[in-house]
């Protein structure tokens, strides 16, 4: 069950393939292939190439050390010289029925992708760029040159060389299926961490940065919404009293830690659904989905929380209060009037002594 969460993980872009996994795929794929070719030129009769391939299928056992250590480049070096460097003696000893240049194609897109994991200077486009002309080169020169020259090791066994083929294809699809699936995995990877970074951002616009609370901006959504909605509603307005005189009398950072500690009685007196924004400098305004008698009675709940708190500063024990305005969505009206009679009666409020509620 843990791998194939794991492995649905990997192709739905949740769990990411690091560099040194997708390198060690690779150069593991790399490595089966040249076994297997081990046998091939055993077959065909090719002491040398027999012995190349052993000595390429060891070269990538040793690239493992390098991959553990995430000393890349010399992996990626080595891929790039070996896989083409192959390819021309395998053509050269075998001839190009045999189908040892399809490897030149597949490494080519490989390397693209292998480049962009490296943090030296084979990172990047222009060095994969250079790799896949080479490539290029080579795959023309040895097509070129298999047709003026007889290959060292020949055979008219036309069977045992379409079956060479097919197992070179089969691994040349092999090789190109696992990178797209990397590639893929990358692809879903980037894109869930780029959804993941624009929700946060999105979150973050919408959020004041003191408070926590939502912007203006963003409760103007919420209200838009509530008001094209068929449920009642209403809005408090709040204000924190006198809260000129406490930023002119102990300072601005003051100030903030009146707000912060504001913030939290009203976190702890709001429902999960009620809409809160900082609407102003020190003025809240709270969307609840209740009658007026019921929004009135949080009003009174966050007006007495905020009063049994105090705020330590600079070893001063301040006196904090609000005052509420209470208004219930009129259908027949405009969310614009209710919040004009929410503040209308929060004013009501800070003229008849504040720290109080009006509805």
């Amino acid at each position: 069950m843990k791998f194939n969460h794991a492995v649905s993980g990997i192709i739905n872009g949740t769990v990411r393939i690091s560099d040194r996994t997708k390198y060690s795929v690779i150069t593991a794929a790399i490595a089966c292939v040249h076994v297997l070719l081990v046998f091939v030129f055993g077959a065909i009769g090719s002491f040398p190439m027999t012995v190349y391939n052993i000595c390429s299928v060891a070269g990538y056992l040793l690239c493992l050390p390098f991959i553990r250590r995430n000393s890349l480049g010399w992996v990626f070096a080595y891929i790039c010289v070996e896989v083409p460097l192959h390819s021309m003696l395998a053509i050269y000893t075998a001839g190009w029925d045999f189908g040892f240049a399809m490897y030149l194609i597949a490494i080519v897109p490989v390397g693209f992708d292998m480049s962009f994991a490296l943090k030296n200077p084979l990172r990047g486009i222009k060095i994969s760029m250079i790799f896949g002309l080479v490539s290029f080169v080579i795959f023309i020169s040895c097509r070129m040159y298999s047709y003026y020259n007889v290959p060292v090791y020949s055979t008219d066994n036309m069977f045992f060389v379409q079956t060479v083929y097919f197992v070179n294809m089969l691994c040349t699809f092999t090789l190109l299926l696992v990178y797209s699936l990397i590639f893929a995995s990358e692809i879903n990877s980037a894109q869930t961490v780029l959804r993941q970074k624009n929700k946060e951002l999105a979150n973050l616009a919408a959020k004041d940065t003191l408070t926590g609370f939502y912007n203006r901006r963003k409760m103007h959504e919420y209200l838009l919404d509530a008001a094209e909605g068929k449920e009642t509603f209403s809005l408090i307005m709040s204000d924190i009293d006198n809260f000129k005189k406490l930023n002119d009398g102990y300072g601005h950072d003051c100030g903030d830690e009146a707000l912060k500690t504001v913030s939290d009685a009203f976190r702890s007196c709001i429902a999960e659904d009620d809409r809160i924004c900082r609407w102003g400098g020190e003025e809240f305004l709270i969307l609840t989905n209740r009658p007026l008698d019921d929004a009135a009675d949080t009003a009174e709940k966050i007006r007495s929380a905020v009063e049994n708190r105090r705020l330590i500063f600079n070893g001063n024990d301040i006196k904090i209060t609000v005052t509420l305005g209470v208004a219930e969505f009129d259908p027949s009206s405009s969310i614009d009037k209710t919040i004009t009679a929410a503040d209308k009666k929060l004013y009501i409020g800070k003229n008849s002594g504040k720290n109080r509620v009006i509805k």
